[in-house]
């Protein structure tokens, strides 16, 4: 007999209705797959005080799915959070399904992840490989590498072009919380989403390095192909040329170049002050790079793929 096992699917949202409507049409489509059919799949929207008429559209037209209300101030890890919660402690869910209504599943995604299910080794968060959804071919990242001691940290084949090297299972540092079904064991020895120190950005990488600090793996699936929009994705001087959205990125928490978040990111996991080489790095490379196409600007020199980060 086939093992039933009692999935939640959780997508954190705040507005951005047009992406919410194309996510869940997208996974209507994938009912018949064997993922779909042969466990109980709970559809989990964790919507953080959306003003643009998510709730009402999601209840008319997908009523079995759960909706859970923040109070507008979650961000990513407090509603992926609170999504966890309920799906744990209310529903005694044995997986967590970690989704965004901004990727789109390629090829036969929900088959392999039932195949990758059904061999699951017990002991590892399963996360996919992303792609840009503007370049299909492009890999976004397939999870990322972070040194503890030299303070590297990377997205894996990011703006390469897929090949044979990466149609391998990996196993890395941390994942994008984008397509990661993570085990309920797993989140009873590591805990949530750090929503106090890391609300937005690097959440994902924060609760990735614990898994792997708490003796679990992170495998990235090469047949576990996802399309990311990244330009949905934050503050970026990239997109926001001006002096002040510069600056604005350096602290918001919205910006993934946020000077707080990282420092806060380095307090917790680098192990030697030579990490902090990084850091300083970082932000000179940032800062350099904002004023060099800031002044090109001027003489209407553009940046290729300033919307990919």
């Amino acid at each position: 007999m086939v093992e039933m096992r009692k999935i939640a699917l959780i997508i954190p949202v705040f507005n951005r209705l047009a992406h919410t409507q194309e996510c869940f049409q997208i996974l209507d489509k994938q009912k018949d797959t064997r993922f779909f059919k042969e466990n109980e799949i709970n559809l989990i929207l964790a919507d953080d005080g959306s003003t643009d008429g998510t709730e009402e559209w999601v209840r008319k037209h997908f009523p079995t799915v759960i909706i859970l209300k923040g109070n507008g101030n979650l961000w990513w890890s407090g509603t992926m959070n609170l999504g966890v919660r309920h799906a744990l402690k209310v529903m005694h869910c044995d997986f967590i399904l970690l989704w965004e209504n901004d990727i789109i599943p390629v090829g036969d995604y929900f088959n392999n992840l039932q195949v990758i299910l059904e061999n699951w080794d017990g002991s590892s968060m399963v996360c996919s490989k992303v792609y840009y959804r503007i370049m299909p071919d492009t890999i976004f990242a397939m999870g990322g590498r972070f040194n503890s001691r030299t303070g590297v940290k990377y997205l894996i084949g990011r703006l390469v072009k897929d090949n044979e090297d990466y149609n391998k299972v990996r196993e890395v540092d941390w994942s994008l919380g984008q397509g990661v079904l993570i085990h309920k064991d797993i989140f009873a020895k590591v805990g949530y989403f750090d929503e106090k120190n890391f609300p937005q950005y690097s959440g994902d990488a924060d609760f990735s390095l614990r898994v792997k600090s708490a003796g679990f793996r992170n495998l990235v699936f090469p047949d576990l192909r996802l399309l990311n929009d990244t330009d949905t994705t934050g503050i970026s001087h990239l997109t926001d040329k001006t002096v002040w959205k510069f600056l604005v990125s350096l602290f918001s928490i919205r910006s993934h170049t946020s000077i707080i978040k990282d420092v806060k990111f380095y307090r917790a996991h680098a192990t030697s002050l030579i990490a902090y080489k990084e850091l300083i790095k970082k932000y000179l490379i940032y800062t350099g790079s904002f004023v060099k196409w800031k002044v090109l600007g001027w003489f209407g020199v553009r940046r290729k793929n300033e919307n990919l980060y």
